[in-house]
């Protein structure tokens, strides 16, 4: 019986072999297995020769290799372009590579740097070689933020891999101030919104002018929930000012539960009720 098993398994072993013999036949002969294409088609958001020296190795000699290490090629680049990225198969040896360009949601400054954020929570620095050769990227007309260096770390360091960070930023709550900012009447004077500590709590100063001449400023809590009514009531306030802006003025919401706020003008400050 033990002679009966060893001459199965000679058996097995032996076509075994000859079905690997012939699929390498077939192989060298026909190249079944090879890479055929990668359609990239004219919108990727990358040049194509990024595509092709980012696949995992062996992929042309052996297609599907492709298809098990997707993951692991789409952070190859994802890691290092502003590009987000879709791998599918196509046919026997095809596949299609889709690469579009990330969001871009508003400029961070941080760090004496200045950073693109995107929708999608992930940033890079603005002079990132990489961003300059993706294709596609549109910049959004909106006022910078400024995340002071006493707040919580904005990137995830812990994760980074390769030039393109993961944002730890409070993203819901960020886009809350821009939404919101959006439907204040003086919005167009507004140059950024510095997010800071002050007292202990985290406030939102907003900065009206430029980068040069600041010419106004608000200072309001992190919560966007009450900014309107704040805008309305200093604008009652203050009806000879040019679309309610605060211009020369230093408004503090902060202590606006209590129902006061503090203006101050020209080194003079007043307490509103």
């Amino acid at each position: 019986m033990a002679r009966d098993r060893r001459r199965r398994w000679k058996g097995y072993v032996l076509v075994i072999s000859i079905l690997c013999g012939s699929f390498y036949f077939a192989e060298m002969r026909y190249e079944f297995f090879r890479l055929r294409d990668i359609e990239t088609g004219q919108g990727n958001a990358i040049p194509e020769e990024v595509i092709w020296q980012s696949l995992p190795r062996g992929t042309e000699r052996f297609w599907l290799s492709l298809a098990f290490g997707a993951g692991s090629f789409e952070r190859k680049i994802t890691n290092y372009y502003p590009v987000s990225m879709k791998v599918e198969i196509t046919g026997w040896g095809k596949y299609r590579v889709a690469v579009s360009p990330l969001e871009i949601f508003l400029r961070v400054s941080w760090n004496s740097k200045y950073w693109w954020l995107s929708t999608d929570g992930r940033m890079w620095p603005t002079d990132l070689p990489a961003g300059a050769i993706a294709r596609g990227l549109v910049y959004p007309n909106r006022p910078t933020l400024t995340w002071d260096s006493q707040l919580p770390l904005p990137i995830d360091l812990d994760e980074q891999v390769g030039d393109i960070y993961q944002s730890s930023l409070p993203m819901a709550k960020i886009a809350r101030w821009y939404e919101t900012i959006d439907r204040i009447s003086w919005k167009k004077d507004i140059y950024c919104l510095f997010a800071k500590k002050a007292e202990g709590r985290q406030v939102v100063q907003i900065l009206l002018g430029s980068e040069d001449r600041i010419t106004g400023e608000v200072v309001v809590k992190d919560d966007a929930s009450d900014w309107l009514s704040l805008a309305a009531a200093l604008k009652n306030r203050y009806p000879g000012l040019p679309g309610g802006a605060p211009h020369g003025l230093s408004v503090n919401f902060t202590s606006y539960s209590d129902m006061t706020f503090t203006v101050s003008e020209r080194r003079n400050a007043i307490t509103e009720q």
